[in-house]
C-alpha cells in the first residue's frame, strides 16, 4: 500500500493529511499560528511559523499512523495565496510576508494600473491590480522599506517558501503565480512587459511549475526534521483553491464549487481563459495542465464567523470545548432559530476590505438595520446570510461571464454544516452537494502528489479514483428564494451607497493614526457621486492655450466662452464625445482663490479641463434645502494638471482653488451652448428659482462674499467659511 501526503498551508493554521492510495484519510494533524495586524487593515504572517508548522504536522501524521516513511509516495502542499515572502541572497527570510487579505497597497495598485494600463493588464493576466495580489506588495516594500528591498534575491509565495525549505529548490507553482499580477496567462509564463513596466527585476522570480509536475525531492535536513524518506517526490502543489477544486472533483468543463473557509470562493473549471472585462472575478491557470479557472473570493466568510466567535462567544466556547464539542454548532443553532432575513438585519462581510466584486480595500464590515431587538443570534445568523449572499453576488458575474453550474459542490465549513447548505441553496438557488471527503485542499494536495509519483497518469484520473460525492446535499426551497431575492436586492444596493463613505472613513482612520492626509482625488471613490474623470483629451494642447489667458494673481476672472479655446479640433472632439453631440462653448476660469464663499451649479454638466493643479470645492443638490446650504456639507477634492474633470449636473460647485499659497489655477470651462444666458424676466419666487443669477447660474452665496454683500442671489450658503489657508 503506498501513502500520499496533503499539506493544507492557510491563513489560521496548517493542516497535515495522511491518505492512502485510495484517498482515505489516515491521521491527520493541525497546528494553528498567529496572524499580525500591526496597522488596521494589515495583515503579517512569519514563514517560519509555517514551515514549523508544516514540520511538526508531519511529524505528528507519521507517528500516529504508524506507516513506513519509505511508503510514502509523494507529498503536495495547497497554499494560501498572494503573500510575498522575500528572501536575501542566503535564503534568509528578510521581512514578515504580507498576506493576501492586506489592504496596505491601494497606492501601488494605482500605481501599477497606470503603468501596465488598466486594460492591458486585464489582457495579460485577466486580472486587475489588487491589493491583494503579490506585485503591488513587491512595489510597497520597494517604496517604504527600500533598505529591505535592496536586500532581496528571490520572492516566493507561502507554499513555495516551505517546500523550497523541505527540497531546496526555489520555484513557483502555476496555479498561485497566476494571482501575482505578473504572469500571463495564457501563454503559462512570466510576463516580461508587465515586469518591465514595473521595474521589477526579473531575476528575483523563480521558474515556473505546473502543479502535478516533480518539484523536487526531500532533502536530508528535512527528513531529519520531518521524518520523511529523503528523496521522497514533492509535487508542485496548488493555490488552496485550485487544490480544494481537485479534491472536490472539480477539474473538468462546467463544473464548480463553493468553498468557504476563511475566504469565500465559488470557483468554476474552464478548457479555456474566460475572462471578466471589469475584473470583478479571476481567471487563473488551473492545477491540471492547459486548463483555467474562475473564480471570486470573498476576502471575509469564514473569517467573519471566527471574529463572531471570538468576540461574542468566548464564553460558550470554552464551555463547549469543556464537554467536547464545537461552538460553531451552537452558533448555528441558535441562528436558525431566527427568522430568514434576520428580522431585518443584513451585514456586508468586509472586515478586511473586499476584493469579488466590489475590488475595494477600503470597505468595511457592516451590520445594516441594527435596533435594540436583535440579540447574538440576529448577528449570527445575519453573518451566515451576509457570507452567502456575498457568493450570489459572485456567482451573478459568472453567469455574465457564461459560466453557470446547474449545481456546486460545497467544501470548507459552509459545506459541514447542514444550515448553512441550506443557506446556499436558498440564496444561491442551485443544487448544493458534498463529497465524502472533508479535506478538499489536502486531498487535493494528495492527488497531484499521487499525479507527480506516477500512481495516476492524469490528475483528472486521480480524481475520479478517489473523490467521492457525500450523501448530504441541499435542494433550493421555492418560498425561502423567493424572499431572499428581495433580501438580496437590498443587500447589493448597499456597498454602492456606502462606496464613498468607506474612502472617507479610511482617511479618517490615517487622520486619527496621525498620518498627514491630504485633499481625496477626483480619483477616488468620493468623487463619484459628484462626476467622473474623462481621458482621451489634448489637455496638454488645452494647457498650453490657458497659459496663452489672462490670470489674475489677486483675483478670479472667467470667460464663458474663448475664441482661442474654440479651436475645431477641441470643438468637435468635446462636443462629440463627451457632450453628446450638443453645441458647446468653451472657456476658462483662472486666477487666485483660497477661500469658498459660493458655490454655483448648471443643469447640465459641465467638464473642467485642469491646465494646473487644481482644488473643487463640491457640495451634493441633495444638501440644499429651501435655497440654502450648509457649509459643513462641502467637500474638497484634489486634482493634478492634465486632469479632465466631468462635473454632473447633480454636482454643485465652485471655481477652482490655487493649490499653494502664492500659485494660480488655470482650468478650462466647457458648457453646452446658450446655458450662460441672461436671467431670464419671469422665472417664478420658488426656493429653487430665486437662487438663478445672470448668465443663468444656479447660485448660492455665502453672506462674507461679493455675490452676498451685493444681493445678487437670495440662495445663501450658511455655517463657516471654508479657507485652504
Amino acid at each position: 500500500m503506498k501513502y500520499l501526503l496533503g499539506v493544507d498551508l492557510g491563513t489560521s493554521g496548517t493542516k497535515t493529511v495522511l491518505f492512502d492510495e485510495k484517498g482515505n484519510a489516515i491521521a491527520s494533524h493541525t497546528v494553528e499560528y498567529p496572524l499580525y495586524q500591526p496597522k488596521n487593515g494589515w495583515a503579517e504572517q512569519d514563514p517560519e511559523d509555517w514551515y514549523q508548522a508544516a514540520v511538526s504536522t508531519m511529524q505528528a501524521v507519521l507517528r500516529d499512523s504508524k506507516v513506513n516513511p519509505a511508503d510514502i509516495a509523494g507529498l503536495a502542499i495547497a497554499g494560501q495565496m498572494h503573500g510575498l515572502v522575500m528572501l536575501d541572497k542566503d535564503g534568509k527570510v528578510l521581512r514578515r510576508s504580507i498576506l493576501w487579505c492586506d489592504a496596505r497597497t491601494g497606492k501601488q495598485c494605482a500605481e501599477i494600473t497606470e503603468r501596465v494600463g488598466k486594460q492591458r493588464l486585464i489582457d495579460i493576466n485577466a486580472n486587475p491590480a489588487l491589493p491583494g495580489f503579490t506585485a503591488c506588495k513587491i512595489l510597497w516594500v520597494r517604496e517604504n522599506e527600500p533598505e529591505l528591498y535592496a536586500k532581496c534575491d528571490c520572492i516566493l509565495l507561502p507554499k513555495d517558501y516551505v517546500r523550497w525549505r523541505l527540497t531546496g529548490v526555489k520555484a513557483m507553482e502555476i496555479s498561485d503565480a497566476s494571482g501575482t499580477n505578473l504572469l500571463d496567462i495564457r501563454s503559462r509564463e512570466w510576463s516580461q512587459e508587465i515586469i518591465n513596466k514595473l521595474d521589477i527585476d526579473a531575476k528575483l522570480l523563480p521558474p515556473l511549475i505546473e502543479s502535478s509536475a516533480v518539484a523536487g525531492h526531500i532533502t536530508a535536513e528535512a527528513s531529519a526534521a520531518t521524518g520523511l524518506k529523503e528523496g521522497t517526490i514533492v509535487a508542485g502543489g496548488a493555490g488552496d483553491n485550485a487544490a480544494a477544486a481537485i479534491g472536490t472533483g472539480v477539474c473538468r468543463e462546467g463544473q464548480a464549487f463553493v468553498t468557504l473557509g476563511t475566504s469565500g470562493v465559488v470557483f468554476a473549471h474552464t478548457a479555456k481563459p474566460s475572462i471578466d472585462p471589469l475584473g470583478r472575478v479571476h481567471t487563473f491557470c488551473a492545477a491540471v495542465p492547459g486548463a483555467w479557472t474562475a473564480m471570486s473570493c470573498t476576502l471575509a466568510a469564514g473569517l467573519s464567523l471566527r471574529w463572531m466567535r471570538d468576540e461574542f462567544f468566548s464564553a460558550e466556547k470554552d464551555a463547549e470545548d469543556k464537554a467536547g464539542r464545537d461552538v460553531y454548532d451552537l452558533m448555528t443553532k441558535e441562528a436558525s432559530a431566527v427568522p430568514l432575513g434576520s428580522d431585518g438585519l443584513i451585514y456586508l462581510p468586509y472586515l478586511m476590505g473586499e476584493r469579488s466584486p466590489v475590488l475595494d480595500p477600503e470597505a468595511r464590515g457592516v451590520f445594516f438595520g441594527l435596533s435594540a431587538r436583535h440579540r447574538k443570534a440576529h448577528l449570527t445568523r445575519a453573518v451566515l446570510e451576509g457570507i452567502t449572499l456575498s457568493q450570489r453576488h459572485n456567482l451573478a458575474v459568472l453567469h455574465e461571464m457564461g459560466i453557470v453550474p446547474s449545481e456546486l459542490t460545497a467544501c470548507g465549513g459552509g459545506g459541514r454544516s447542514p444550515f448553512w447548505r441550506q443557506l446556499l441553496a436558498d440564496i444561491l438557488k442551485c443544487r448544493v452537494t458534498t463529497i465524502k471527503s472533508k479535506e478538499g485542499p489536502a486531498l487535493g494536495a494528495a492527488i497531484l502528489a499521487g499525479t507527480a509519483a506516477g500512481i495516476f497518469s492524469s490528475v483528472e484520473e486521480g480524481c475520479a479514483q478517489l473523490v467521492q460525492l457525500g450523501d448530504a446535499q441541499a435542494q433550493p426551497q421555492a418560498q425561502a428564494t423567493a424572499q431572499y431575492d428581495a433580501v438580496y436586492a437590498l443587500y447589493q444596493s448597499l456597498y454602492p451607497a456606502l462606496r464613498g463613505s468607506f474612502a472617507k472613513l479610511a482617511a479618517l482612520r490615517r487622520t486619527l493614526d496621525g498620518e498627514n492626509v491630504c485633499y481625496p482625488s477626483v480619483f477616488s471613490p468620493e468623487f463619484e457621486r459628484y462626476g467622473k474623470v474623462i481621458s482621451g483629451i489634448d489637455v496638454k494642447k488645452v494647457a498650453s492655450i490657458l497659459e496663452q489667458c489672462d490670470c489674475p494673481t489677486d483675483a478670479v476672472t472667467y470667460v464663458a466662452s474663448e475664441p482661442k479655446l474654440e479651436q475645431p479640433d477641441l470643438m468637435h472632439d468635446l462636443q462629440d464625445r463627451v457632450f453628446g453631440g450638443l453645441p458647446i462653448e468653451i472657456g476658462y476660469c483662472s486666477g487666485h482663490n483660497r477661500v469658498l464663499n459660493c458655490l454655483e451649479y448648471h443643469r447640465n454638466s459641465e467638464l473642467n479641463i485642469c491646465g494646473t493643479d487644481a482644488i473643487f470645492m463640491l457640495a451634493p443638490l441633495t444638501a440644499i434645502k429651501d435655497g440654502i446650504v450648509d457649509s459643513q456639507a462641502v467637500e474638497i477634492f484634489s486634482a493634478p494638471a492634465g486632469t479632465a474633470v466631468l462635473f454632473y449636473e447633480t454636482s454643485l460647485h465652485y471655481a477652482p482653488c490655487a493649490v499653494d499659497k502664492d500659485g494660480v489655477f488655470r482650468v478650462c470651462v466647457v458648457l453646452p451652448r446658450g446655458t450662460n444666458t441672461d436671467k431670464p424676466a419671469d422665472c417664478g419666487s420658488d426656493a429653487e428659482s430665486t437662487t438663478l443669477t445672470n448668465e443663468n447660474k444656479w447660485l448660492l452665496a455665502h453672506a462674507d462674499s461679493q455675490e452676498g454683500k451685493a444681493g445678487i442671489t437670495t440662495g445663501r450658503v450658511i455655517g463657516n467659511n471654508l479657507s485652504l489657508d
